[in-house]
């Protein structure tokens, strides 16, 4: 373990970090950073400071570092840098995806230090419990007092931010104590996950056993690479479908055997679901055969309200699927392979008449996207079903819902893998997604990457709601959804006043000539936007 020289807090802080394994620190400063920016002044090999205009950004970009591998750590400015972070910090917590939010506290002293309040923002910015704004969307938060609880409280921060489920914490230090001589300590916390029991193996054996048509469902089982090959191999040995095989992330391989887009849920008579918090809308699907469920949380106690079943419960990653015993189904395995050959063929003649259209259709589009061979950062409007993927090549659809994710992240999983990124959005996602800052951060730190709009002129999940609920409306019959439509601008357009490449697009032939244009000024190291006007349908 590396011996780090008594410093500051912050200075600990940012050496405990780099011991940790973290390289960047995705920031918003303030004037609760002074100590911070003093120590990186002194040591520049502590954590490099990714400067980003805007919390959302910042804390987005840190997100999809963790998303590609790295530790993801953002650092916001005490009240209003938190507040604006939250919303990705929901996120973060619902897929748990493993986010160090680091802010500031209003200094607590009137006088007597350097670092006591100097700004009349210092009295008004004090929050009686800074913490209280994100706890039901942080594992974990704390606010060093002294500066002799800076190392294990960094270690624990990490630690739960790490273990299953992973997810968001929050560490606040007040500019007093950020500033006091801080000793290191060598205690180690490392992080845990759950493993399953023998007796729930046992029982999901039998069950599996007495299966002719077993189906499964996920979502984000695909999450880490170990977990992503034991879903493979255990979906192959078996033969049966997965459903959401392309989900919140690549959970078995687009060209796989077993990746079936639908399935009527009377026909599987066991049902396992991996991963996944709403593996089907019950209003909607009846599911009837027995459920088992493994997942690192099965009862997502965090939703107040929660009905689905689980008839065995395993709690434990998706490597517990390593350790169920099973025999191939091989009727059902050879049925569906048959379906999926057919779904195919399907496809590609959709695709092929959508590409006669005058009108780009959204599933025509994610085709074109699909076709660049990048990873791809979806915010709602990509189709998956018309791509190919394996592991690692694709991100969407975050739990919780907060929109303008997608810009920072696609930069975050930029940076940390250095594969190349398409960033997939709809007009109302990318004005979300604070465009500006975006630009700022990718023009400053060389950060190629292509962004799509899917412009459909407003927020078509809020349309879809007016005729779910009103299915006999006159809002639907009128196809008017006031609240829910947008006046049509060129709202890609201001990447031009970074030097970046923009193009609005109308039809098949002009989408495709523009994504062409745009990756290869991607490949160039350039920043590119392609608005396609789209048809309003999924």
């Amino acid at each position: 373990m590396e011996q780090t020289a008594t410093r500051s807090s912050a200075g600990l802080i940012l050496s405990l970090l780099r011991e940790e394994g973290v390289d960047k620190i995705f920031m918003v400063s303030g004037t609760d950073y002074a100590s911070f920016i003093e120590e990186k002044v002194r040591d520049p090999s502590l954590p490099d400071f990714v400067v980003v205009p805007h919390e959302i950004t910042a804390s987005a970009m840190a997100l999809g570092y963790s998303l590609g591998g790295k530790m993801g750590v953002v650092a916001v400015h005490t009240v209003p840098g938190t507040l604006n972070a939250l919303g990705i910090v929901s996120n973060a917590y619902t897929s748990r995806i493993p986010l160090l939010v680091l802010a500031g506290r209003s200094p607590y002293t009137e006088e007597g230090s350097t670092a006591s309040r100097n700004l009349r923002i210092h009295w008004t910015q004090e929050a009686r419990d800074q913490g209280e704004f994100g706890r039901q969307y942080l594992k974990w938060d704390f606010e060093i007092r002294d500066p002799t609880q800076t190392s294990v409280a960094l270690r624990r921060a990490l630690q739960i931010a790490r273990s299953e489920p992973r997810g968001p914490v929050y560490l606040t230090i007040p500019r007093e104590v950020s500033v006091k001589e801080a000793k290191p300590s060598n205690v180690k916390m490392s992080p845990y996950e759950p493993g399953p029991s023998r007796e729930s193996l046992r029982e999901a054996e039998k069950l599996v056993e007495e299966s002719e048509r077993p189906a499964i469902i996920t979502w984000r089982g695909g999450r880490r690479r170990e977990w992503y090959e034991a879903i493979t191999e255990f979906v192959n040995k078996l033969g049966a479908p997965v459903l959401n095989y392309v989900g919140e992330v690549v959970n078995y391989p687009s060209g796989g055997p077993m990746a079936l887009d639908r399935l009527d849920m009377n026909e599987p008579d066991l049902v396992i679901v991996i991963e996944s918090e709403v593996p089907w809308i019950p209003k909607r699907v009846k599911v009837k055969a027995p459920v088992i469920r493994i997942d690192v949380e099965p009862s997502y106690s965090y939703i107040p309200y929660y009905g689905f079943p689980c008839d065995v419960c395993i709690q434990s990653t998706p490597m517990a699927l390593k350790e169920i015993q099973i025999r191939g189904k091989d009727r059902w395995n050879e049925e569906i392979r048959e379906r999926v050959e057919k779904q195919r063929e399907y496809k590609r003649k959709e695709i092929g008449n959508l590409e006669n259209s005058s009108r780009v259709h959204p599933r025509l589009l994610s085709s074109y996207v699909s076709q660049l061979g990048a990873i791809v950062v979806n915010e709602y409007p990509f189709n998956p079903r018309y791509g190919s993927f394996e592991y690692g090549e694709y991100y969407a659809d975050l739990a919780e819902g907060y929109l303008g994710w997608a810009l920072g992240a696609g930069l975050g999983i930029r940076m940390a893998t250095g594969r190349d990124v398409v960033i997939t959005t709809g007009d109302g996602s990318f004005i979300f997604g604070v465009p500006e800052a975006f630009y700022y951060v990718a023009s400053t730190y060389g950060l190629p990457a292509m962004v799509v709009i899917y412009d459909n002129s407003g927020w078509l999940a809020s349309a879809e709601a007016v005729e779910e609920v009103f299915p006999e409306g006159l809002a639907k019959a009128k196809r008017m959804f006031p609240g829910a439509d947008f006046k049509r601008y060129n709202i890609g357009e201001t990447v031009r006043a970074f030097g970046g490449y923009f193009r609005l697009a109308e039809t098949p032939e002009e989408a495709r000539s523009a994504l062409t244009e745009g990756w290869n000024n991607v490949k160039k190291g350039g920043l590119s936007v392609v608005q396609v006007v789209v048809e309003r349908t999924r």
